[in-house]
């Protein structure tokens, strides 16, 4: 079992989507749009606002969660992760993790997203982080996504590294002076 920082991460079940979850999130969609469309939204609008308020609830009840000290990571796979997955290739076989610090802070370092990778899915999957155009933008909380590709497709992946390559020796940075700390 890989060790991540906060302890081991415990599996506490599905997410519970409380009773007023549809409602809140209704209110959220149709004071954002009007917000910015600056105007009143029409029934009609009203009504698809529901029905994508109603389409989430549906989707965080597919939710694993998973916890320890100081992260929470909500585990979505397969088609519950379909969302997340625009290759028709993909579908059904991706992992989205949508990870936060139980403190509500946005310090999560790219070692300790790695380890929660490994811990919950091992060595072999690629997770990979978006940082999206504007028009893809979506910043609500400090939450981070990674989406997870299986290991059958990693190879094939037509970005990153194809080496492996671990600096284990602490050295001081500085000037055109590379500086490490090596982690276990």
């Amino acid at each position: 079992m890989i060790h991540v920082k906060g302890g081991f991460l415990q599996y506490l079940g599905n997410v519970n989507i409380t009773d007023n979850f549809v409602e809140e999130t209704y209110k959220r969609l149709v004071d954002w749009n009007e917000q910015k469309f600056g105007k009143t939204l029409t029934e009609k609008q009203k009504k698809e606002c529901m029905e994508n308020a109603q389409e989430i609830a549906r989707q965080e009840s597919y939710g694993r969660i998973w916890k320890n000290s100081i992260f929470t990571v909500n585990f979505y796979n397969g088609s519950s992760a379909d969302n997340m997955v625009h290759l028709e290739e993909l579908k059904g076989k991706c992992v989205w993790l949508s990870l936060k610090r139980n403190d509500k802070t946005t310090r999560i370092e790219w070692f300790d997203k790695m380890q929660i990778v490994r811990a919950l899915l091992g060595d072999d999957w690629m997770g990979i982080e978006l940082y999206p155009p504007q028009k893809f933008m979506v910043d609500t909380a400090n939450q981070y996504h990674i989406i997870c590709i299986p290991p059958e497709y990693v190879d094939h992946f037509p970005f990153g590294w194809k080496h492996r390559e671990i600096n284990d020796i602490d050295s001081e940075g500085g000037f055109m002076k590379l500086g490490q700390t090596y982690r276990q």
